[in-house]
């Protein structure tokens, strides 16, 4: 774990939203491989959709998706999410993709992003890019509250980049990360280590794929990143100082032509969820925020436990808009 955290940096990957062509599938995919649990309503004792979208718990983190009726486009190098295993259980994994039948790269040994370890990377049905990593040194927190399968908290994103300076600058500036530097991450690459576990990377791009967030192809795509409680009404703060908003309605979202997308700011927007229009409403900026390349992600507010960070209690976004309001802050 990073001990010489700054303010308002991100601690963890908490989750993802990823599309799908039928959710069904994909469910039973994260379920089998993952070792997810879905999520039910307590109320019909069925899976719980909301919004279009289906959950899923993998361990302590919980991953969307989002059913399209459009045909999803191609991924590219990006997203891609990757989870924590352990070193001396790689090869358990590698049985379980092979006993259904999902293709695989095999266990590689890579220190390309700037950590040592072993990755075995594949794709779930929908063609979204995963993958399994045991860094050499698992971080403080990694693995708690695992799935059945042994699959720990979310290892990695990674994503497109058609600046790398811009991107390194806007991360430093509004998620308190620092670049990684490193004779062995490639020209390339930018890799934020976050301050508890894991990392964001991001992979130069000339043109950006369809399943970054701000094009609205597919409903509610996202990352969420983890932030102190205490912080997160200032790191908000930062953006709505420096950053324009959008005020598209999530709920029905207008679709962008790529060159479209592209042209946008990095800017602040509303949160699909529920707490996303009440946020707005009653703060008058948007929860979200978008990159210069259109990813799409909202902060996670929590509480260490046992003073670190390793593990955490998330904080209701009712009570962080509550003693936003408390103090007579608004945007």
């Amino acid at each position: 774990m990073l001990e010489d955290q700054r303010p308002g940096a991100a601690y963890w990957v908490d989750h993802y939203v990823v599309p799908t062509a039928d959710v069904a599938r994909w469910t039973k995919f994260y379920e089998d491989i993952l070792g997810a649990t879905t999520r039910v309503d307590d109320r019909q004792g069925r899976p719980e959709r909301r919004g279009g979208l289906q959950f899923t718990d993998v361990g302590i983190c919980h991953v969307g998706a989002s059913r399209s009726d459009e045909p999803l486009a191609p991924a590219t190098a990006a997203p891609r999410y990757s989870w924590f295993i352990r070193p001396e259980e790689i090869e358990d994994h590698v049985r379980r993709l092979d006993a259904h039948g999902v293709t695989h790269s095999g266990a590689v040994t890579t220190g390309e992003e700037g950590e040592e370890g072993t990755a075995i990377r594949f794709t779930d049905p929908d063609g979204n890019l995963l993958e399994f990593w045991a860094p050499d040194r698992l971080p403080a927190g990694a693995m708690h509250n695992e799935t059945p399968a042994k699959v720990g908290r979310v290892a990695a994103a990674a994503f497109e980049s058609r600046d790398l300076t811009r991107t390194a600058d806007f991360y430093s500036t509004y998620c308190g990360l620092d670049p990684l530097r490193s004779g062995d991450v490639a020209a390339d690459t930018v890799v934020f280590p976050l301050t508890a576990g894991g990392r964001l990377v991001f992979k130069q791009a000339d043109n950006l794929g369809l399943r970054t967030g701000g094009h609205w192809l597919y409903h509610a795509l996202h990352t969420a990143l983890v932030v102190r409680g205490d912080e997160y009404n200032p790191v908000l703060d930062r953006m709505y100082r420096d950053l324009p908003e959008s005020d598209y309605d999530p709920d029905q979202p207008p679709t962008f032509t790529p060159d479209e997308a592209e042209a946008m700011p990095a800017r602040t927007g509303i949160h699909g969820n529920p707490g996303g229009p009440r946020w707005k409403h009653a703060i008058g900026r948007g929860d979200s925020f978008y990159d210069w390349d259109t990813n799409l992600f909202h902060f996670v507010g929590a509480n260490p436990v046992n003073g670190s960070m390793a593990i955490f209690d998330p904080v209701s976004q009712r009570v962080l808009m509550e003693r936003r309001l408390a103090s007579g802050s608004s945007a």
